[in-house]
């Protein structure tokens, strides 16, 4: 069987391990349905990577990528063929080789054919983060579908009105967020982060920064913004430094009657108990993304609207990149999304 580089989870804790042989997946059309195998030529990581066990996430890492299909299975819709370039999620991005189903992942518009074309390090960026995002800002009403669950044109008619509150701002779900509010015209994009990463998100496109390093300038910003926004987008509680957000944010929000939102992609583990228990407060979501096509395809036509582009660290997939790119993560210090860029290596 042909072998392929690939970076795996150990023994009993998952040890992440990079490994120059490992068995590239058998694919046999007649057999694989609606799945197409990839040749993948880049691969983003998340914290999950190295938080899941094996027993959750498989043996090989990597939820996030970009490649160019190889084989189609027999259920797979004519307009996908061999030599497309696609992106989306996977189970095992970090490896030459990866098997997906077609309903996850999204071909890039054609105009990615002309000089502002996506790279395939940026398509690779796009799916936990920027999903994750974008799923958020639709829970809160400031991202819009049409009745067939597309874009809706134009979008929120209302958007240079709406106000939004990111947290963790300068991270790669917190950059996301940052950009695709700024592709609807949001008026108000009110970002807390860092003060040494005060002016990247602005270049994203917040209105104003909070930085939470100082104590008396995050807490006046809570006691002065009391009904204020109409969605918070937190990306920081839960995230691995104690940090949690969730109680002091529900004040800012706008009242029940004009919709307020608070949505956010992790919590204390008693908001856990109640998204799985299905008792969720009517303003208060924890989101698990979901990946699928129209929201890939919505996720580039928005960044496009302003010319946006993830904020992306490029590695080499290799073990030391493997090591460098882990060690940046787990330090949650990193700027927008690491990348592994695996367009060079050679076929198994």
């Amino acid at each position: 069987m042909a072998a392929m580089k690939a970076t795996i989870r150990k023994g009993i804790f998952g040890k992440l391990t990079f490994v120059e042989e490992y068995s590239k997946p058998a694919f046999d059309a007649n057999k694989s349905g609606d799945k197409v195998l990839v040749k993948i030529d880049a691969a983003a990581i998340n914290p999950i990577d190295f938080k899941a066990p094996r027993a959750l996430l498989g043996t090989i890492v990597g939820l996030d990528f970009c490649g160019t299909i190889e084989e189609v299975g027999i259920d797979v819709p004519k307009h996908l063929k061999a030599g497309d370039v696609v992106y989306g999620a996977c189970v095992g991005g970090l490896a030459e080789y990866t098997i997906v189903s077609c309903t996850q992942i999204a071909a890039p518009p054609p105009a990615a054919n002309n000089n502002n074309s996506w790279k395939s390090t940026d398509l690779a960026a796009l799916n936990v983060a920027y999903l994750g995002a974008l799923q958020c800002l639709k829970k809160g009403n400031i991202i819009l579908n049409d009745q067939e669950g597309g874009l809706l044109e134009n979008n929120n008619p209302s958007s240079n009105n709406k106000s939004v509150l990111i947290i963790g701002a300068s991270g790669g779900c917190g950059i996301a967020g940052i950009q695709l509010c700024k592709s609807i015209g949001v008026s108000r994009i009110v970002a807390i982060c860092s003060g040494k990463n005060a002016q990247l998100v602005k270049e994203m496109g917040a209105t104003e920064v909070v930085d939470y390093t100082k104590k008396q300038e995050l807490d006046t910003f809570f006691k002065d913004n009391v009904e204020t926004f109409d969605c918070v987008f937190d990306a920081a509680t839960g995230s691995g430094g104690g940090e949690d957000y969730w109680r002091k944010s529900i004040p800012l929000l706008k009242s029940e009657d004009d919709g307020g939102q608070y949505t956010a992609l992790n919590g204390p583990n008693s908001k856990w108990v109640r998204k799985m228990a299905g008792f969720q407060k009517k303003n208060e979501t924890l989101i698990i993304v979901t990946s699928n096509t129209a929201d890939l395809e919505m996720v580039v036509q928005l960044l496009d609207k302003t010319g946006g582009r993830p904020v992306i660290q490029i590695m080499p997939f290799s073990k030391e990149g493997l090591e460098e790119g882990m060690k940046l993560l787990k330090s949650r210090r990193a700027k927008g999304k690491i990348v592994y860029d695996m367009s060079q290596l050679t076929k198994a």
